[in-house]
């Protein structure tokens, strides 16, 4: 009962798109009917999207401390990129092996084979546009980003100064927030309406790329799972920290699949590390970070989302592309996951980088939904073999086994 409250709205969503599919392949006509309800959805998601981003990015950077780097945070951030990095390779690797285009024999109305830009050209049109008008565009996420960010870094800087504004982002994140939440309230309707169109123009195709998706990502990602972080626990302890590993790994990854959630994970996890020989002081650092911005689960979906995009598109797959898929992906992983109702701007950032039609948001949307339970448990467990990693590092030899009694507490 508890993981069917986890994944409730999910499940809604999931039955609501699979409504839409079936009114769509049975009854065409009424799929064109309700079309502009999908229309609906998207153009309110499209409005909120930008405020949501920047008052969201530029709050948390205003409103955040100058830490000191210390040499634990400099390799968790190190170990935190390189383990995403073998993730996003990996499942590039893999993905285009197995299902190299998902979303080949899909037509969107807008849909249209792109030209592919020298890498110069598109380093500069993927992080600038030409006017502060356009900046504000859900089709310009990350110059948005990062000019959400300079403001942030602005603001904290400015001191007592720049503390009035610091409050003014922070309510505006805040109402951000509540508008993203009233406007998906209407996304099992929207979903509905949109999905039924989708199947009456593309038919039996849609159904049979999610399942391509599905299969690729589940037989990675599970590979990764006890592959991956299996050579994690090795390279930090040898084989006693293998078995320490997975031998205090099952509270975590039934929390994680019956939450749905890397932060309500993250009491087992502090659990869970000094059991695998982690010391209380890279424990209480690396764990809490990693659930915020340490996510392999969600960069192998990334991957999975650009494939399938690419292939909808038609964009050829030159080094170039294959070099800004991997970018995309640990972008995704590691910096949107920090930022709320992150999973949709990391969709919006894959088209806005790649130049692809908004209108396919909702097609990578439901990837998300398709890939959620195994992506959590990748997002929220990873974070124990990343500790172990960093713990290696650190104090150059793996730590004892603290004993059961000690592991128990949160300190």
């Amino acid at each position: 009962m508890g993981v069917l409250h986890a994944y409730r709205f999910s499940i809604l969503l999931m039955a609501s798109i699979i409504a839409g599919a079936a009114v769509g392949y049975l009854a065409p006509a009424i799929a064109g009917v309700i079309k502009p309800l999908g229309d609906l959805f998207l153009n309110l998601i499209f409005m909120v999207i930008v405020p949501l981003v920047f008052f969201s990015i530029a709050s948390s950077i205003a409103g955040s401390r100058a830490a000191t780097v210390s040499r634990i945070s400099r390799v968790m951030l190190a170990v935190f990129l390189a383990t995403s990095l073998a993730a996003a390779l990996g499942s590039l690797f893999f993905f285009l092996i197995v299902q190299p285009a998902p979303g080949s024999g899909l037509t969107l109305p807008a849909a249209a084979t792109q030209q592919v830009p020298s890498t110069l050209a598109q380093l500069v049109r993927t992080f600038s546009v030409p006017s502060f008008a356009e900046l504000l565009s859900h089709r310009a996420m990350l110059p948005l980003l990062l000019f959400a960010a300079a403001v942030g870094l602005a603001t904290r800087q400015s001191g007592e100064r720049g503390e009035p504004l610091a409050k003014l982002l922070q309510s505006g994140a805040d109402i951000a927030i509540r508008l993203i939440d009233y406007v998906m309230l209407l996304a099992p309707i929207g979903l509905f309406a949109y999905f039924a169109t989708t199947v009456a123009e593309t038919g039996a195709a849609l159904a049979g790329a999610y399942l391509q998706i599905f299969t690729a990502y589940y037989l990675f990602a599970g590979a990764y799972f006890i592959l991956a972080f299996s050579a994690y626990a090795w390279l930090a302890g040898g084989t006693a920290g293998v078995r320490r590993f997975w031998g205090n790994m099952l509270t975590p990854s039934l929390t994680a699949l019956g939450t749905c959630s890397s932060m309500a994970t993250m009491p087992a996890n502090l659990e869970a590390a000094p059991r695998m020989g982690v010391s209380r002081e890279v424990s209480n650092l690396v764990i809490p970070v990693g659930a915020v911005i340490h996510k392999d689960g969600s960069v192998i979906g990334a991957v999975a989302k650009c494939l399938f995009a690419i292939s909808l598109f038609q964009l050829e797959l030159t080094p170039s592309v294959l070099i800004m898929t991997v970018a995309v992906a640990i972008l995704a992983g590691v910096v949107i996951g920090a930022i709320p109702t992150g999973g949709m701007i990391g969709e919006m950032v894959i088209l806005s980088v790649f130049g692809f039609g908004q209108e396919a948001l909702p097609l990578l949307a439901v990837i998300s939904v398709i890939i959620d339970p195994l992506a959590t448990l990748l997002n929220a467990t990873g974070d124990n073999a990343a500790a172990m990693l960093v713990n290696r590092v650190v104090t150059g030899a793996a730590a004892p086994t603290e004993q059961p009694g000690h592991g128990a507490a949160l300190g």
